[in-house]
This record gives C-alpha cells, sequence and structure tokens, in this order.
C-alpha cells in the first residue's frame, strides 16, 4: 500500500483518506497538508473533496517549477 500511495504523490494524483488510511499516508512520507493530499472522518466527506478535485486530473502545483 506504501508503494502505491507514493506512486500517485509522484504522479500528481489527488490522494484522499479516512480513518486508518490516514496512518498509510504517513508511512508514505505524505502530509495531510500536501497540495492535493485529501484526510477527513468520513468516506463522504473525502469523497465530496477528491471528486472536485479530479476535474484536474493531476495536482501540478505539488511540485513547484524552478528556473535554473
Amino acid at each position: 500500500m506504501v508503494l502505491m500511495v507514493q506512486e500517485c504523490y509522484r504522479h500528481a494524483k489527488v490522494i484522499g483518506a479516512w480513518g486508518g488510511g490516514q496512518a498509510a499516508l504517513l508511512d508514505a512520507g505524505c502530509a495531510a497538508d500536501d497540495l492535493g493530499v485529501v484526510v477527513g472522518d468520513t468516506p463522504a466527506g473525502v469523497f465530496e473533496e477528491v471528486l472536485g478535485l479530479l476535474g484536474t486530473h493531476r495536482v501540478w502545483d505539488r511540485f513547484p517549477v524552478s528556473v535554473a
């Protein structure tokens, strides 16, 4: 599970978790306040927020562009 969450994070995908799933986020090195990471107490609440973010397909702002 940890590898799957890390892959989703690196691919700038929206990630949602509730209950025990929040521990999986921490194990994968994701913080609850990272862009595109949604945590909550109920599946319905998390689903609503994730659904709103899915329209962008990816959370590009998670990785700021640096100009060298």
